[in-house]
């Protein structure tokens, strides 16, 4: 009730710094939990193994890799984060030359596992990311590094809203270099709330014979959900007040 008082007692600029503060306030406190759980590597997770944190859980992990160096599964390191409770950071990352091709080169990593949501939230969109370089001076679109990822619901139901009906999505991130075709290193999915996804990324490195050094440090898969009741609380305390506002007017 304080709250709803002081926000019907400022003006319209007034009232919208109340509101914008009060949730800046909320992420600072959301923002102090900020959690991260034990570094791995995938070689400890392809038996069965597990990553939980907070909500999630990481589990069905499967490997393969080939090419002209291929990746081995205590290569890869694996790292579980949420900076804010709402979304949660899945990074698999690789050593100085581990994920590497030199010129007429190509070495080609995938990953699979499983997303379970365990307690009432929902996953409301996924996202893919990575940190990749290609050596400089080299002719553009010679080399490249990409990342597609299958997106896909356990159980056969529609994956994303306003798409065709299907319970699969690819996503995918890429880089040539500059001045070759148009790099993208990061993008999103909304999909349909749901508690559990199936992911599997393909990691690619590859460069002609003509081409320079590729390589790929880090991949980042991200799910979001449904924001925590206290955030959606305040958000609905504000609502009110505005609306009260409104009709006084």
């Amino acid at each position: 009730m304080k709250i709803v008082n002081a926000l019907r007692g400022q003006s319209g600029r007034s009232l919208l710094a109340l509101v914008l503060g009060g949730a800046a306030l909320l992420g600072s406190a959301i923002d102090a939990r900020a959690i991260e759980a034990p570094p791995t590597t995938l070689d400890t997770l392809l038996a069965g193994g597990s990553i939980t944190l907070g909500d999630k859980r990481y589990s069905g992990f499967t490997f393969s890799s080939s090419g002209d160096a291929p990746v081995t599964p205590g290569e890869v390191n694996v790292n579980l984060s949420t900076d804010d409770l709402n979304r949660y950071n899945l990074r698999f990352s690789f050593g100085q030359d581990v994920l590497a091709s030199t010129a007429g080169q190509s070495t080609d990593v995938v990953i699979g596992y499983r997303v379970d949501v365990l307690g009432s939230q929902r996953i409301n969109g996924v996202g893919l990311a990575f940190n990749s370089n290609i050596g400089s001076g080299q002719s553009p679109g010679l080399a490249a590094a990409t990342v597609q990822e299958i997106v896909r619901t356990v159980d056969g139901s529609d994956l994303a809203p306003g798409a065709p009906i299907s319970d699969t999505e690819i996503i995918d991130v890429f880089n040539d270099g500059a001045g070759g075709l148009p790099d993208e290193t990061s993008t999103t999915l909304v999909v349909n709330p749901t508690s559990s996804l199936l992911f599997q990324k393909d990691i690619l490195v590859s460069s002609r014979p003509a081409g320079g050094r590729v390589d790929i440090s880090t991949v980042d898969n991200f799910v979001n959900q449904v924001p925590e009741p206290a955030s959606a609380a305040l958000l609905a305390v504000a609502g009110a007040a505005l609306l009260a506002r409104r009709r006084r007017a």
